[in-house]
């Protein structure tokens, strides 16, 4: 047993002196969180066939994170958000849970973003869910191609007018 203990307080301090002169590879990812900021509201002002609609954020945080290379470059953003809302139709008096859990990761090297988790997903009393964007997607940032798609897609890059007619 002493044998044993001898030997990890040896591997121990070999460990802490290679260590210690290792220096950092990387500059550590810089951190910025957002609470209730409005961020993930829908805004729907001006958008043809929404004139009726509303949206009221209940809740609302975002935890960005960026990735540096070792020369301090970004390389890599990742946004954590979590989003409660609710909608309203003033014309039919309607509304509809806005909520919101998913992560964005933003390769600036490959020019790609990800996004998993659900991003939009509405359920209509009596017809159960008209319109959702939930899964996993991975969009060419440069054209918005869909280079992967695991899990159900209605919404189209700023397709407010989708989710207005399929709450309508």
């Amino acid at each position: 047993m002493r044998n044993v203990v001898k030997g990890l307080a040896l591997s121990a301090a070999v460990i802490a002196v290679i260590g210690g002169t290792i220096s950092a590879s990387a500059v550590p990812p810089t951190k910025d969180v957002h609470v209730d900021e409005g961020l993930f509201t829908l805004v729907f002002t001006g958008v043809p066939g929404c004139e009726a609609f509303s949206e009221e954020m209940v809740s609302e945080r975002a935890t960005e994170f960026t990735y540096h290379n070792k020369t301090g470059e970004d390389v890599k953003g990742v946004l954590h958000g979590k989003f409660l809302g609710t909608i309203t139709n003033s014309v039919t008096g309607q509304t509809f849970t806005d909520h919101s859990t998913f992560t964005e990761t933003y390769d600036l090297v490959e020019g790609t973003t990800t996004v998993s988790g659900s991003s939009y997903h509405y359920i209509v009393k009596g017809q159960g869910q008209v319109f959702a964007e939930v899964g996993h997607k991975i969009t060419i940032d440069e054209t918005g191609e869909i280079s992967f798609q695991a899990g159900q897609d209605d919404f189209v890059q700023s397709d407010v007018a989708g989710i207005c007619e399929a709450l309508s």
